[in-house]
């Protein structure tokens, strides 16, 4: 019988068990200085963006992610929107521009669970009430911005664009994609 590869699945609920969730999702600790509803992460812990740039390459290979905890949701979230990151970033070249692009795209009304539009279906359950959609916008859209900013930071390391990086905006992770 043939193995199958394991994807990586997030450690943050083992991290921080009584997190708080939105449609599922953890609203993870977040080493940032961006307003939002997540918790401060510690400096010296990787936190779900960490999380999510160190698993992108391994893990958008998958076209399959066997969702173990609340966490995982918010890592597939991530996943699909740094290959979104990442196709904005294919025609840009310089690290202002990508910067100011990113924050714009992090910023943008995005479609949320249950939205029509909304590419995971029921993955993501919808939220139970405004309340609970309002939470979901605005953890992911501090979460969006602050991976933005890792993002260009790991992109133009060395002062130019990375190829390495830029070529996993073909890959769809589980074959889907969000759109801007």
């Amino acid at each position: 019988a043939k193995k199958k590869m394991p994807c990586y699945h997030s450690r943050q609920n083992e991290e921080y068990p009584s997190m708080e969730e939105t449609c599922s999702c953890a609203v993870c600790p977040i080493k940032s200085d961006i307003r939002g509803p997540s918790p401060h992460a510690p400096p010296d812990k990787e936190d779900i963006i960490d999380e999510t740039l160190s698993t992108f390459r391994a893990n958008v290979l998958f076209r399959n992610f066997d969702v173990r905890t609340s966490a995982d949701r918010t890592l597939i979230y991530l996943t699909l929107y740094t290959h979104q990151c990442l196709v904005k970033l294919e025609k840009i070249e310089d690290k202002a521009t990508a910067l100011r692009e990113l924050h714009a795209l992090a910023i943008k009304q995005f479609v949320c669970p249950g939205d029509s539009g909304w590419p995971l279906g029921t993955l993501f359950p919808q939220p139970a009430g405004k309340a609970e959609g309002d939470l979901f916008k605005a953890y992911f859209k501090q979460a969006r911005d602050e991976l933005g900013i890792r993002l260009v930071g790991l992109m133009f390391e060395d002062g130019s664009k990375s190829k390495w990086w830029q070529a996993f905006s073909k890959r769809k992770f589980m074959g889907k994609e969000l759109k801007d």
